[in-house]
């Protein structure tokens, strides 16, 4: 999240309004106050909560298996779960983002994804 921040100050001009986060529902990021407030793992994060920052936004987690609706094919539900994103850029106003913060390796907290399962979100 520094490291975030920092790069939108060292501009020319600085870009000092990015200071909102956007980061999946049910992520892991880790255990200290930073990686709490844009981590939504419920059981490590809610007894912190009156400690933690409020510029973390939320969007689903990308979970085929759960949250793949009746009839919606692979293409359709990365395609619906891209248009969240965006949606929540746009609701925060693009020019205060600093960074979407995804998990590199789901598994640990959002469940396991199959060997055979290729989505690109």
């Amino acid at each position: 999240m520094k490291l975030a921040r920092q790069y939108f100050l060292e501009l020319s001009p600085p870009q000092a309004t990015r200071s909102q986060f956007i980061s999946r529902k049910g992520s892991w990021h880790g255990c200290t106050i930073a990686a709490l407030s844009v981590g939504d793992f419920k059981a490590r994060r809610t007894r912190f909560e009156p400690l933690l920052p409020e510029n973390v936004r939320l969007v689903s987690a990308c979970n085929v298996y759960r949250d793949l609706l009746q009839g919606e094919t692979t293409e359709q539900y990365v395609a619906r779960l891209s248009q969240e994103l965006e949606d929540e850029f746009q609701r925060a106003g693009p020019e205060t983002v600093c960074a979407f913060m995804v998990e590199p390796v789901v598994g640990s907290v959002s469940g396991i994804r199959s060997r055979h399962e290729r989505l690109s979100v």
